[in-house]
């Protein structure tokens, strides 16, 4: 019984916009006895609000949430408390790792992780490591490879897709229709292709896609 007594709880926080996807990590998380998931949001802005008030040991946070998105809320949940954070996104390509790591994510994990992958990276977590999913690591090493030769040629295929679509002036919902993904996804993939071209609006996106020659 002493060991019980003794043993330390991981206190966790899931910041989810999915209710399955969320259910399901808090299961996983349940299966074992030293992991606690003591709060639930589903949007940046009430994660940041839920891991203020709760101060958990551990945030698991979605990239591609609505509204304020993955990347400024771990740069808030970061700046203002001691809370690890690992991310959790379908995204495994580099630049949304490196973001991700660069801003100041203590883990990086792709929603194709089993279960056992997801507690031991919340345990490694809290023994200062810096769990990486498979997909993850290998985006990671190719963004810092790519980081030698950035632009176009640092660009992933769907990437390439959105700015093709800005470039024949579709809106974000006409893109994520287009392409089956949400509207924040393809504001985070727009996010991302701006900042490895050096541009600052969609504008400059437009004009530099038909520079280049790359719309249909």
């Amino acid at each position: 019984m002493a060991r019980v007594s003794e043993m330390r709880i991981t206190r966790v926080v899931l910041v989810e916009d999915h209710p399955v996807m969320r259910a399901g990590v808090r299961s996983v998380l349940e299966r074992v006895s030293d992991i606690e998931v003591v709060g639930e949001a589903d949007t940046g802005e009430q994660g940041v609000a839920i891991v203020s008030q709760l101060a958990p040991d551990v945030v698991l946070l979605d990239i591609g949430l609505p509204g304020m998105d993955g990347i400024e809320t771990l740069r808030l949940i970061r700046s203002d408390g001691n809370s690890k954070v690992i991310m959790y996104s379908c995204q495994g390509d580099g630049p949304s790792v490196s973001l991700a790591m660069e801003s100041g994510a203590n883990g990086y994990l792709t929603k194709s992780a089993g279960p056992r992958e997801i507690i031991d990276a919340v345990r490694s977590v809290m023994s200062n490591q810096a769990p990486l999913s498979a997909e993850a690591s290998t985006g990671l090493i190719a963004a810092l490879r790519a980081r030698t030769e950035p632009g176009v040629d640092s660009l992933t295929d769907r990437e390439r897709q959105v700015w093709n679509s800005l470039a024949r002036g579709l809106s974000n919902a006409e893109i994520a229709h287009s392409l089956f993904i949400s509207e924040h996804t393809v504001k985070f993939h727009v996010h991302n292709l701006l900042r490895k071209l050096g541009l600052h609006s969609r504008a400059e996106a437009i004009c530099a896609a038909h520079r280049r020659g790359i719309c249909n």
